[in-house]
Protein backbone atom coordinates (compact mmCIF):
# COMPACT_ATOMS: atom_id res chain seq x y z
CA UNK A 1 0.00 0.00 0.00
CA UNK A 2 1.37 3.65 -0.83
CA UNK A 3 1.70 6.22 1.62
CA UNK A 4 -0.11 9.59 0.37
CA UNK A 5 2.67 12.47 1.16
CA UNK A 6 0.93 15.80 3.10
CA UNK A 7 2.37 17.59 -0.21
CA UNK A 8 -0.07 15.28 -2.11
CA UNK A 9 -2.78 15.76 0.58
CA UNK A 10 -2.22 19.51 0.00
CA UNK A 11 -2.80 19.44 -3.40
CA UNK A 12 -6.00 17.20 -3.44
CA UNK A 13 -6.96 19.73 -1.00
CA UNK A 14 -6.49 22.61 -2.50
CA UNK A 15 -8.05 21.10 -6.01
CA UNK A 16 -10.85 20.16 -4.67
CA UNK A 17 -11.21 23.64 -2.63
CA UNK A 18 -12.13 25.09 -6.20
CA UNK A 19 -15.76 23.62 -5.51
CA UNK A 20 -16.69 26.24 -2.63
CA UNK A 21 -17.32 28.67 -6.06
CA UNK A 22 -20.37 26.55 -6.40
CA UNK A 23 -21.82 28.74 -3.10
CA UNK A 24 -20.82 31.58 -6.01
CA UNK A 25 -22.55 30.10 -9.07
CA UNK A 26 -25.37 29.33 -7.03
CA UNK A 27 -26.01 32.60 -5.32
CA UNK A 28 -25.15 34.15 -8.55
CA UNK A 29 -28.30 32.27 -9.97
CA UNK A 30 -30.82 32.57 -7.22
CA UNK A 31 -30.28 36.43 -7.26
CA UNK A 32 -30.95 36.32 -11.16
CA UNK A 33 -33.78 34.79 -10.47
CA UNK A 34 -35.19 37.38 -8.18
CA UNK A 35 -33.85 40.49 -10.54
CA UNK A 36 -36.14 38.31 -13.37
CA UNK A 37 -39.26 38.72 -10.93
CA UNK A 38 -38.70 42.02 -9.90
CA UNK A 39 -38.31 42.95 -13.66
CA UNK A 40 -41.68 40.75 -14.38
CA UNK A 41 -43.31 43.38 -11.58
CA UNK A 42 -41.72 46.20 -12.79
CA UNK A 43 -43.24 44.87 -16.55
CA UNK A 44 -46.78 44.48 -14.94
CA UNK A 45 -46.56 48.05 -13.50
CA UNK A 46 -45.54 48.80 -16.80
CA UNK A 47 -48.84 47.91 -18.47
CA UNK A 48 -50.60 49.37 -15.73
CA UNK A 49 -49.33 52.74 -17.03
CA UNK A 50 -49.92 51.93 -20.55
CA UNK A 51 -53.32 51.51 -19.79
CA UNK A 52 -53.16 54.86 -17.79
CA UNK A 53 -51.58 56.37 -20.46
CA UNK A 54 -54.42 55.30 -23.48
CA UNK A 55 -57.41 56.73 -21.71
CA UNK A 56 -55.58 59.77 -20.27
CA UNK A 57 -53.16 60.73 -23.00
CA UNK A 58 -51.42 62.42 -19.79
CA UNK A 59 -47.85 63.82 -19.92
CA UNK A 60 -46.63 62.94 -16.45
CA UNK A 61 -47.45 58.97 -17.20
CA UNK A 62 -45.57 59.12 -20.11
CA UNK A 63 -42.70 60.67 -18.52
CA UNK A 64 -43.23 57.87 -15.78
CA UNK A 65 -43.90 55.16 -18.28
CA UNK A 66 -40.43 55.95 -20.15
CA UNK A 67 -38.37 55.48 -16.50
CA UNK A 68 -40.24 52.48 -16.35
CA UNK A 69 -39.09 51.27 -19.25
CA UNK A 70 -35.43 52.47 -18.82
CA UNK A 71 -35.68 50.72 -15.41
CA UNK A 72 -36.85 47.58 -16.92
CA UNK A 73 -33.83 47.27 -19.10
CA UNK A 74 -31.53 47.98 -16.33
CA UNK A 75 -33.36 45.15 -14.33
CA UNK A 76 -32.63 43.06 -16.84
CA UNK A 77 -29.53 43.90 -17.67
CA UNK A 78 -28.56 43.20 -13.89
CA UNK A 79 -29.84 39.69 -14.00
CA UNK A 80 -27.82 38.74 -17.23
CA UNK A 81 -24.79 39.96 -15.83
CA UNK A 82 -25.35 37.75 -12.71
CA UNK A 83 -25.70 34.27 -15.06
CA UNK A 84 -22.78 35.39 -17.37
CA UNK A 85 -20.61 35.80 -13.86
CA UNK A 86 -22.43 32.60 -12.84
CA UNK A 87 -21.78 30.59 -15.87
CA UNK A 88 -17.91 32.19 -16.03
CA UNK A 89 -17.10 30.88 -12.39
CA UNK A 90 -18.78 27.41 -13.35
CA UNK A 91 -16.36 26.84 -16.32
CA UNK A 92 -13.31 28.45 -14.96
CA UNK A 93 -13.73 26.38 -11.73
CA UNK A 94 -15.32 23.71 -12.25
CA UNK A 95 -16.35 22.50 -15.48
CA UNK A 96 -16.95 23.17 -18.94
CA UNK A 97 -20.74 23.60 -19.59
CA UNK A 98 -21.75 20.78 -22.08
CA UNK A 99 -24.95 22.06 -22.88
CA UNK A 100 -23.89 25.56 -23.35
CA UNK A 101 -21.19 24.28 -26.53
CA UNK A 102 -23.73 22.09 -28.06
CA UNK A 103 -26.52 25.00 -28.07
CA UNK A 104 -26.27 27.76 -30.78
CA UNK A 105 -26.68 30.63 -28.40
CA UNK A 106 -24.09 29.40 -26.21
CA UNK A 107 -21.06 29.74 -27.98
CA UNK A 108 -22.08 33.61 -28.75
CA UNK A 109 -22.54 34.53 -25.06
CA UNK A 110 -21.55 31.57 -22.44
CA UNK A 111 -18.47 29.64 -23.30
CA UNK A 112 -15.55 31.21 -21.19
CA UNK A 113 -12.20 30.09 -21.48
CA UNK A 114 -10.38 32.69 -19.24
CA UNK A 115 -9.93 35.80 -16.47
CA UNK A 116 -10.65 37.77 -19.56
CA UNK A 117 -13.30 36.69 -21.35
CA UNK A 118 -15.19 36.74 -18.14
CA UNK A 119 -14.36 40.59 -17.59
CA UNK A 120 -14.70 41.29 -21.10
CA UNK A 121 -18.31 39.72 -21.24
CA UNK A 122 -19.25 41.43 -17.85
CA UNK A 123 -17.55 44.69 -18.86
CA UNK A 124 -19.85 44.98 -21.92
CA UNK A 125 -23.17 44.17 -20.26
CA UNK A 126 -22.19 46.74 -17.14
CA UNK A 127 -21.32 49.19 -19.61
CA UNK A 128 -24.74 49.24 -21.09
CA UNK A 129 -25.96 49.30 -17.61
CA UNK A 130 -24.43 52.66 -17.58
CA UNK A 131 -25.59 53.82 -20.41
CA UNK A 132 -29.35 53.25 -19.37
CA UNK A 133 -28.53 55.02 -16.45
CA UNK A 134 -27.24 57.94 -17.73
CA UNK A 135 -29.74 57.71 -20.34
CA UNK A 136 -32.50 57.75 -16.71
CA UNK A 137 -30.39 60.78 -15.51
CA UNK A 138 -30.19 62.97 -18.69
CA UNK A 139 -34.91 62.45 -18.69
CA UNK A 140 -34.89 64.03 -15.69
CA UNK A 141 -32.76 66.95 -16.04
CA UNK A 142 -33.51 69.81 -17.91
CA UNK A 143 -30.33 72.00 -19.17
CA UNK A 144 -30.64 74.98 -17.68
CA UNK A 145 -27.54 77.00 -19.02
CA UNK A 146 -25.25 76.06 -22.51
CA UNK A 147 -22.42 74.89 -20.25
CA UNK A 148 -25.12 72.28 -19.28
CA UNK A 149 -26.16 71.24 -22.44
CA UNK A 150 -22.55 70.70 -23.19
CA UNK A 151 -21.78 68.57 -20.43
CA UNK A 152 -24.22 66.77 -21.68
CA UNK A 153 -22.89 66.15 -25.30
CA UNK A 154 -19.62 65.33 -23.84
CA UNK A 155 -20.89 62.61 -22.01
CA UNK A 156 -22.87 61.16 -25.00
CA UNK A 157 -19.54 61.67 -27.18
CA UNK A 158 -17.26 59.88 -24.32
CA UNK A 159 -20.24 57.11 -24.04
CA UNK A 160 -20.26 56.76 -27.69
CA UNK A 161 -16.20 56.21 -27.48
CA UNK A 162 -16.82 53.84 -24.60
CA UNK A 163 -19.11 51.63 -27.19
CA UNK A 164 -16.09 51.93 -30.16
CA UNK A 165 -13.94 50.24 -28.07
CA UNK A 166 -15.77 48.04 -26.25
CA UNK A 167 -15.89 46.11 -29.51
CA UNK A 168 -14.63 43.20 -30.67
Amino acid sequence: MELISVRELFERFLWSSRLSVMFGVLSCIIAAFVVFAMGLKDVIHMLHLIWGYVFSGSHAIRNDLVMVVVEILDTFLLGAVLLIFAFGLYELFISNLDEASKSEAGGKILIISSIDSLKSKLGKVILMMLIIKVFSFFTEIKPVTTLDLLYMGITVVLIAGALKLSKD
